[in-house]
């Protein structure tokens, strides 16, 4: 009689069966599969990028990184998109978690600049954009963003050695006129800083014009030329209706007319500034100052919405130390309140 096979015998052969019906299916690991997937994502991501498709973009790379947060090339691309649709602070922690990878990167260093610039981190935003121009030197958008950074931290010195070296690069350039003509106009030189944008007006587009008149307005009211900025301004507005800058700089120059008409358009013009750009902190300021007489809460509310605004901003210093007892009188009466309030209820517990 044969034997039958033992228990074990019985095991170890399925085992073998086993193992070798696993030897012949084909490998298609999970984590194989996964980053394939992946991958089809990111090259979707990034086309929607290129495309300028940004939220589609930016709804595919959250997907991806949420399997992949620390890819530092998808954190440098989702920090960029940010800068161009104006998040900076969501810009900023996605292009520091790609900075230690790219460290000299060009646009990793512009772009994060950039975000630290529109948050008024200036001293930030020049690092930055000085590693960036390590690797471009004679990139003039770098160099237009570092003189406007260091003439918001009132470096004249730097800011126009910079300016200079815009000038060599693109001596046509209305922007680098722009920009030359601010400072000049910082460090008292308003004559050579009106002939520039004279000048410029020559040789500029007909889509320039009115940006160039918007600064010559600026220039002509701080050197107390009211009826020339006046008449700058409504050029620039004439070709340009929507400009923020003239718009806000028409409506100082109304504010400081003491009229009271004038007073009630140049809260129109401010507005409809803010409608245009809701970051522009000078506006708030203006407002205040239009409702100042008229409306007293009203204008106290603007004003604490433009310290809160422009706190850290050293170019609004000025403005901020003219508010500033309108400020702490009005919290230390609403403190008193919240006390005499407490006081009532206590009374009213204890009777």
């Amino acid at each position: 009689m044969g034997r039958f096979p033992s228990p074990f015998s019985l095991v170890l052969c399925g085992l073998l069966v086993s193992c070798a019906s696993t030897a012949t299916k084909p490998v298609q690991a999970p984590v194989v599969v996964q980053k394939e997937n992946d991958t089809k994502l990111l090259q979707e991501a990034n086309q929607y990028a290129r495309d300028g498709l940004y939220r589609e973009a930016l709804y595919a790379f959250n997907q991806f990184l949420e399997k992949n947060p620390e890819d530092a090339a998808a954190n440098r691309t989702v920090g960029i998109i940010y800068v161009k649709t104006g998040a900076y602070k969501k810009a900023a922690q996605y292009l520091d978690k790609a900075f230690a990878t790219f460290p000299n990167n060009f646009e990793l260093n512009f772009y994060l600049g950039e975000s630290m610039r529109m948050q008024a981190r200036y001293g930030d935003a020049i690092y930055h954009y000085k590693r960036a121009l390590e690797v471009d030197t004679k990139n003039t958008s770098a160099l237009k963003a570092l003189s406007w950074s260091y003439y918001n931290i009132r470096y004249y010195s730097e800011a126009i050695r910079t300016a200079k070296q815009l000038k060599l690069l693109a001596p046509n350039d209305f922007q680098v006129a722009i920009i030359m003509s601010r400072i000049l106009n910082k460090i008292s030189m308003n004559d050579k800083a009106l002939a520039l944008l004279n000048r410029s007006q020559t040789l500029a587009n007909a889509d320039s014009i009115p940006f160039l008149n918007s600064v010559k307005g600026d220039i002509l009211l701080s050197m107390g030329e009211r009826e020339a900025a006046e008449q700058a301004y409504r050029k620039a507005l004439q070709d340009q209706p929507l400009l923020p800058g003239a718009l806000i700089g028409l409506a100082k120059k109304l504010i400081d007319d003491k009229d009271k008409k004038n007073n009630d358009t140049a809260v129109v013009y401010l507005e409809r500034a803010l409608k245009i750009r809701p970051n522009l902190f000078e506006a708030y300021y203006l407002l205040g100052k239009a409702y100042s007489k008229t409306n007293p809460s009203k204008s106290l509310e603007y004003y604490k919405i433009f310290s809160k605004e422009a706190s850290y901003d050293p170019s609004f210093q000025q403005e901020l130390a003219e508010i500033r007892p309108q400020l702490i009188e009005a919290r230390k009466a609403s403190n008193s309140n919240k006390r005499s309030d407490a006081r009532s209820r206590d009374d009213e517990e204890q009777l």
